[in-house]
């Protein structure tokens, strides 16, 4: 009698949890062309509505040629105004916008103002993306290696975002100094109303070329997304910063500096599916008057296969006082790697 008590108990604790993964394919898109695609969606960003069907895995449809949505899962929806709005997806009438039907009301939103869409029951793990970088270079005639590696994962919530950066750049020569330069970095961002946010990073970076052995940080500001559709964003940041540098030769020394950044992206919907990312960030030292740091990053990503992509990237760091010699320092470089989102 135990026994028989115990499997239905077990049974029901399966269905309970299993649930949000087995949800039943009943979302109906309906395409420009008239076309009728039976699915389950899993999430919109970055011009694709990736959704899953019972006769293939996670598929990827253009946003842009989607003329009708309708399910009766509850989603949230994130507008270019930085709004979210909960309910179900219903299509409009006349077709060609997005009914998002809740309790209390019905909201009609243009195809082209939805920035983001996520299921409520969405898993915490189907709530990250993010990608890795790796390239390698060997030339036997002069004994000459090159390792690089970008790597980036983010969380996203309505209200927040959170996230964690890593690359590295490796050379060596025979004969010649080897050259490193690495950052660790994470950030927190708090959305507020009308695009406004808060933030808060800390990070580790080297780089030998700058007589830099370890710099640790951490800071907070303010900013905002100035440009937030379906396709780009661009978004300035100011704030404060404190830094503890270790040089390759000399004392260690604290450091308080302002922070000034931006960051543009963009990408293209249709196949080569292209990203194009920039950052800029510059940092005037408050504490020693006339030194002053850059940082730019720049990177253009186009898809070979599903998930797969051919990265170009270029980095320039900039210190007006390298931390060793008190002399003005540049060090940059284009990178090519072979990446994988997920």
């Amino acid at each position: 009698m135990r026994l028989r008590t115990a499997l239905p108990a077990a049974g029901l604790l399966l269905v309970v949890f299993a649930a949000p993964a087995l949800a039943q394919k009943t979302d109906v898109i309906v395409l420009l062309n008239g076309d009728r695609v039976t699915c389950e969606i899993k999430s919109y960003s970055l011009g694709r509505l990736t959704v899953s069907t019972d006769i293939a895995s996670d598929i990827s449809v253009k946003w842009n040629k989607i003329q009708a949505i309708t399910s009766d899962k509850q989603f949230e929806i994130e507008t270019t105004d930085g709004l979210v709005h909960y309910g179900v997806l219903a299509p409009s009438t006349p077709p060609g916008k997005l009914d998002v039907v809740s309790t209390s009301r019905i909201e009609t939103l243009g195809f082209m103002d939805v920035v983001r869409i996520n299921p409520i029951y969405q898993s915490f793990w189907r709530r990250w993306s993010g990608s890795l970088d790796l390239g390698f270079n060997y030339t036997q005639a002069n004994d000459f290696v090159q390792f690089t590696l970008n790597a980036d994962a983010t969380f996203r919530r309505p209200t927040f975002l959170a996230s964690a950066s890593l690359s590295a750049f490796f050379t060596s020569q025979q004969g010649v100094p080897s050259s490193q330069r690495g950052n660790l970095g994470f950030v927190y961002e708090k959305f507020l109303t009308d695009r406004w946010l808060v933030t808060g990073f800390t990070g580790l970076d080297r780089n030998l070329d700058l007589g830099l052995a370890l710099r640790g940080s951490i800071g907070a500001g303010y900013g905002r997304d100035f440009v937030q559709t379906n396709r780009t964003t661009l978004t300035g940041i100011i704030g404060l910063m404190g830094d503890r540098e270790e040089p390759v030769d000399g004392a260690t020394t604290s450091n308080i500096t302002a922070v000034i950044a931006g960051k543009y992206s963009t990408f293209t919907y249709d196949f080569p599916k292209l990203t194009f990312n920039a950052s800029l960030a510059v940092y005037p030292y408050l504490n020693d008057a006339g030194r002053v740091r850059l940082e730019f990053n720049a990177y253009a990503k186009r898809e070979i296969v599903k998930d797969f992509y051919l990265s170009l990237s270029l980095f320039d760091s900039f210190d007006s006082r390298d931390p060793s010699t008190q002399q003005a320092k540049n060090d940059w470089g284009p990178v090519l790697a072979i990446g994988w989102s997920f």
